[in-house]
């Protein structure tokens, strides 16, 4: 029934109700990783999805969300990936749905870090999957080269210098291998290296240039966020000492099925390599650094180790015109 009044007819309105306003997400956590940092929060009823908006700045109520970095989710978490280790990251996350933002959850914030010293990390890849499994090596001071003594001792291996790696650094658990390089090969269009026949796989990668390692390491860094480098002699030889002055991290003797080299007693020595990972690792946590496949370092050859760098870093200086670069660890058919 209507009503009347004065002679005019009133009718209904039939005005559609407005979208309900998103109430502001709460409970959110974040968990930092290595170069990325994973945030979860409590479901908001009605919401069709999430921005999770990040900044070195801190964020509230009253930041203006245009030009802010952000990634969207449809459950309750997502993970900021490329971020910067050591680096304080303030994290917000708003509510969506068709009627737009809800405001924005309390403020957390975090840090990437490195874990601790022996722990093994991999980072995530901006394209997918995880890069090389790494370890967090201690800093330290050892004696690089070897003394004049030293049976099998070559001259280029002296004087002997205290050389000290002041920063923490991680350093690749295994060698490269066909997998982790094959799938940068994938993305950058490169074309692959041969296997000699031995298989791909878990086998360290060969046939690849000191310009392919280096651009590999280039990748990497790209891909998460942290920078990826050749390590230098010094580092190198830090790792692979392992806070040992023996010839070998094991000892003086080369003993029996201990790595792959002529004279090592593997299955493998003088015929291929092996798959990495098949030797005990050293007290490092590292796998393979002698004998297997020799391995670049960022340094040019100087036939003394006299005036090299004495805190851990590469010598590019004194090469001379003709520059050489280092290898080092030996192979399986040295």
């Amino acid at each position: 029934m209507i009503a009347t009044s004065t002679g005019h007819q009133s009718t209904a309105s039939t005005q559609a109700s407005a979208t309900p306003q998103l109430p502001a997400p709460v409970g959110l956590t974040v968990t930092p990783g290595h170069t990325e940092v994973t945030a979860s929060w409590l479901s908001v009823p009605n919401a069709t999805g999430y921005k999770v908006y990040y900044s070195t700045s801190s964020l509230d109520s009253t930041t203006d969300f245009r030009g802010i970095s952000s990634v969207t989710a449809t459950g309750t978490s997502a993970t900021v990936t490329g971020l910067t280790n050591g680096t304080i990251y303030y994290f917000v996350v708003v509510a969506t749905s068709a009627g737009g933002e809800s405001a924005a959850s309390t403020e957390a914030r975090a840090a990437p870090q490195l874990p601790a010293v022996g722990g093994v990390f991999r980072d995530t890849l901006s394209g997918g999957g995880r890069g090389p499994q790494m370890v967090v090596l201690r800093t330290g001071s050892f004696r690089r080269g070897s003394p004049t003594t030293e049976e099998g001792r070559f001259t280029d291996e002296g004087p002997v210098v205290t050389v000290t790696i002041g920063k923490r650094i991680a350093m690749g658990r295994y060698e490269v291998t066909f997998v982790d390089y094959d799938r940068f090969a994938d993305a950058t269009s490169r074309t692959k290296p041969g296997d000699q026949g031995w298989g791909r796989g878990t086998r360290p990668v060969i046939n690849v240039s000191r310009g392919d390692a280096k651009a590999y390491a280039a990748w990497l860094s790209a891909q998460t966020g942290r920078t990826y480098r050749l390590p230098s002699e010094s580092e190198w030889e830090y790792a692979a000492r392992a806070g040992t002055r023996t010839r070998y991290s094991w000892g003086n003797e080369i003993g029996v099925n201990r790595a792959n080299c002529d004279g090592c007693g593997s299955a493998w020595d003088n015929i291929q390599t092996a798959p990495v990972g098949r030797f005990a690792a050293n007290a490092f946590g590292l796998f393979d650094m002698h004998g297997n496949v020799y391995e670049w370092v960022e340094d040019c050859y100087v036939d003394s180790y006299a005036d090299a760098p004495i805190d851990g870093s590469a010598r590019r200086s004194g090469c001379g015109s003709d520059v050489r670069a280092v290898v080092r660890g030996g192979s399986w058919f040295s």
